[in-house]
């Protein structure tokens, strides 16, 4: 039987501030809001690990990760995102 697969959406909401979106198949799983004034890198990965945790997954266990919302493509906070994504892949 094949692992089950969640995919993770990172969603710039408005302003300085983050939705992480855990979802499977049947629907959303779990949401985490959260703001940035700096420290993002930090603020994500420590959002992240805990909603893994709590629902007692691994990054392994994500099938896609997305980045949603309005977020210029050239701004840190996007490349902080994008470097976290192409971490997690190898």
């Amino acid at each position: 039987m094949a692992e089950e697969l969640y995919n993770l959406i990172i969603n710039f909401t408005g302003h300085k501030q983050i939705r992480l979106e855990l979802e499977q198949d049947e629907g959303r799983v779990e949401a985490v809001d959260f703001s940035f004034d700096r420290n993002l890198d930090t603020l994500l990965i420590e959002n992240i690990d805990k909603i893994l945790k709590r629902n007692r997954i691994t990054a392994l266990s994500l099938g896609a990760v997305k980045v949603a919302g309005a977020v210029d493509p050239n701004s840190s906070a996007y490349k902080i995102v994008q470097t976290w994504i192409e971490a997690i892949k190898s």
